[in-house]
């Protein structure tokens, strides 16, 4: 008889990626205290970075657990209990368009909001009564601009090599379409 020894898995969530995704989950939460006025009532908050981050880094779990995180104080400061959900679901896209397609973390998050934007228009146009008009140019604005600014800066830091060799790493798969393309593929992604 025969018997071969079980092989190791890596477990999902490691010491290292969890410390990682709690303290920049947390450091979401300190962002969204300070807002960027952009115009009156308008703010820029960056509160979606963590889930941008930690999503483009270490795959759907823990994106979504960043976002979730970091989104936290949001209902307490900004009133807004939908941010919650939006945030956990911009984190877990980006995870996933990141890992399973090699795609930039700026373009799987905006990937992920236009995925999120009928539950967006759901919850504040036809439950809170939000006016349509508002809803597409003020909303919209705003969130369109935090996440360029959020996941920029998540690929600024994801490109600098002395923080790049700390963070953890997530394998990274992507059709030939997108590893071909430098605009497109995931700046961790290796190309051949």
């Amino acid at each position: 008889m025969n018997i071969q020894p079980a092989t190791q898995k890596e477990p999902l969530i490691t010491v290292k990626s969890g410390i990682y995704t709690a303290v920049v989950g947390a450091l979401g939460a300190i962002l969204t205290l300070f807002a960027i006025p952009l115009a009156p009532n308008v703010a820029l908050n960056l509160y979606v970075f963590p889930g941008i981050l930690v999503g483009g880094t270490s795959g759907v779990l823990l994106g979504a657990l960043a976002g979730f995180i970091g989104s936290l104080y949001t209902p307490i400061l900004w009133g807004w209990f939908g941010a919650i959900p939006y945030n956990t679901f911009l984190g877990a896209a980006t995870g996933f368009f990141s890992k399973y397609l090699g795609l930039r973390p700026t373009i799987g998050v905006f990937l992920g909001h236009i995925i999120y934007l009928p539950v967006l228009y759901w919850t504040n146009v036809l439950i809170l009564g939000l006016p349509s008009e508002i809803f597409w140019t003020v909303g919209m604005f705003s969130t369109a601009a935090q996440i360029l600014v959020s996941a920029v800066i998540a690929e600024i830091l994801m490109n600098i090599p002395a923080i790049k060799k700390r963070l953890p790493k997530t394998d990274l798969h992507a059709p030939g379409w997108v590893a071909r393309s430098k605009l497109l593929r995931h700046p961790w992604l290796k190309t051949t």
